[in-house]
Formats: structure tokens, sequence, C-alpha cells
């Protein structure tokens, strides 16, 4: 289950509901503000049994029937001291969203994951098994502070099996700054492995990443991080944020 490099093309569907033969329903829905911005998203996670994923979070940039009037409230309630989560509580509250404008701008697929955490004892996680997030939004730090919110609401969050040059710097650079700390873990053993450090490696050398299928031309991106040398498919490590 180790983040093996893909292609740029790869793509998990994430247009449509995933096929299911038993109950869905929404386990948690979040409002959150992006830092050093006046966007209120608004995330809701929608859980299913006997589908193809266990969670499916839909996340939505919240429109406003007046917009500049809402920025510049936002921009005085933080001059005046307070939190984000705060400011996102007292904006909603004025219901003044305009949900005719508001618009589906990324879906995120996850699953249950169980694993050992850094003392050895038994913890529940989930694992992201599929990302989307629309072009006009893609590579302006989203995803890092989807899954810094998405760590928050279930504590672990945990890489996909599979994951472009983007998705990997995501993970080695975004998610690290974002979000904090990043573990690696062998699944197979199920045993922590080491944090994963500056440059993609971590602090004691390990290579968390393999080539995969991978053509090396295509790595661009990655040019400047390692793959490991001799294994081609390490599929038991995997990358934990926490909570």
């Amino acid at each position: 289950m180790a983040p093996s490099l893909i292609s740029e093309t790869y793509a998990k569907d994430l247009s449509k509901l995933p096929s299911f033969s038993g109950e869905c329903y929404v386990s948690h829905t979040l409002h959150f503000l992006l830092p050093d911005d006046t966007v209120i998203l608004r995330l809701t996670e929608i859980s299913y049994e006997k589908a193809d994923f266990n969670h499916i979070a839909v996340v939505e940039e919240i429109a406003f029937s007046s917009p500049e009037f809402i920025a510049g409230y936002i921009d005085e309630l933080r001059n005046d001291g307070l939190k984000d989560a705060d400011v996102a509580e007292k904006i909603l509250k004025l219901n003044m969203m305009d949900e005719t404008a508001t618009k589906v701008i990324a879906r995120f697929a996850y699953d249950h994951f169980a694993f050992r955490d850094r003392q050895g004892q038994l913890a529940q996680g989930k694992q992201i098994r599929g990302a989307y997030v629309t072009p006009e939004k893609a590579g302006a730090g989203l995803a890092g502070q989807i899954y810094r919110q998405l760590t928050m609401l279930h504590h672990h969050l945990v890489c996909d099996n599979a994951q472009t040059v983007y998705g990997a710097t995501l993970w080695a650079v975004t998610v690290r700054n974002v979000a904090g700390r990043v573990d690696i873990y062998n699944a197979a053993k199920q045993e922590y492995v080491e944090e994963l450090g500056d440059g993609a490696i971590g602090v004691n050398g390990c290579i968390p990443w393999d080539i995969g299928k991978l053509n090396p031309a295509n790595l661009r991106k990655w040019q400047q991080y390692p793959v490991h040398p001799t294994i081609q498919h390490c599929y038991y490590l995997v990358l934990i944020i926490s909570a």
C-alpha cells in the first residue's frame, strides 16, 4: 500500500456517487475558512454501507448574497482577534448564504484504516482512496487544507496507495507544512517506521516512494526528490498524519 508514483492521467471518477446496496447518511458537516482568504468552504461527509468507499467528502465554496460585505466583515473579525473557526461561525449566523451560487470544488473518497500508533497501540483512521479538485482550484493548496480538516475530524489520515507526482508532492511538502508531522508506517509489519523529513526522505533515511510503472521521463516535479533505488513496488509503506 505504498505511495507508488503513477501517471498524471490517472484519476478516480468522483463525479458520481459510489455504487452501493446498503444505506447512506450525512455523517459530518463542517465549515471552515481558507487561511489568508475570505473564502468559506463547507465539507459534507456522506457515509455508505456496502459501497465502493466508506465515505465521500463533498467540498463546496459557499456563495453569499453580498460578497463584498462578507469579505470586509471577515477581515474586520480577524482584525478583532477572532480565530477563523469563530469567524466562520459568525458569518454563517448572518443567514446570507446563496445556495444557488454555491458550487462543488472538490471530492474526496476514503475508507476505514486500522493501524498501530507510535506507542504500538491500536488506532483507527481514514485512508484516502480518491481525490478530485476542480482545475481552477488545483495547485492552490486547497487539498492540503482539506486534509487538515479531515485529520482533525478523524484524528488520523493515511495516504492513497497510488499517487500522481502532484499527489506525492502534496504529501511530501504541503501536508507537512499545513497539517504538521507526517509519519512513515509499515502496514505489513504493522509498525511505525520513522517521521518523514525534508526532501521526501525519512529523518533516518527511509525512502517511502517507489517509481511504480511510471516512466522516469514523466517524473518532472519529482526530479528533486528520490524514489526507492531497488524496490519497484514497496506496497507495505504508507504515510500517516495525526491530529
